[in-house]
């Protein structure tokens, strides 16, 4: 390609919807769950997976971890390359899962109810 060229990047075809965690209670003092990521796009509607972002020890962590919204859990393989910390993985695979259990009905219907209204 010469400098003279002009080459196109297609955009991916969804937007990212973030939904707020901060009343979500982790039990724990050095994980906080920060928001919820969910990708949307019209020609496919809801994704069924988000990313959940949390600081540790009041520092946001720039890896997020997948969560399927359809089982409102997360897999093992959900923890698979994000975190270089042994004790926070722990920590986290500990946590999350009971929290999440509870909170992913109501990420559901927000994002599901936030789609639905840009119909």
């Amino acid at each position: 390609m010469s400098n003279n060229q002009i080459q196109s990047i297609k955009m991916p075809p969804y937007k990212i919807q973030s939904v707020s965690l901060e009343e979500l209670v982790s039990g724990s003092e050095l994980i906080e769950f920060l928001r919820v990521e969910v990708p949307y796009g019209k020609e496919y509607g809801r994704i069924p997976f988000a990313r959940v972002l949390y600081s540790f020890n009041g520092v946001e962590q720039e890896k997020a971890v997948p969560m399927d919204l359809d089982k409102g859990a997360f897999s093992d393989s959900s923890f698979e390359n994000v975190f270089e910390d042994e004790k926070l993985e722990r920590m986290f695979r500990e946590i999350a899962p009971d929290v999440f259990r509870n909170a992913a009905p109501q990420i559901v219907e927000t994002v599901s109810t936030a789609a639905a209204s840009r119909q």
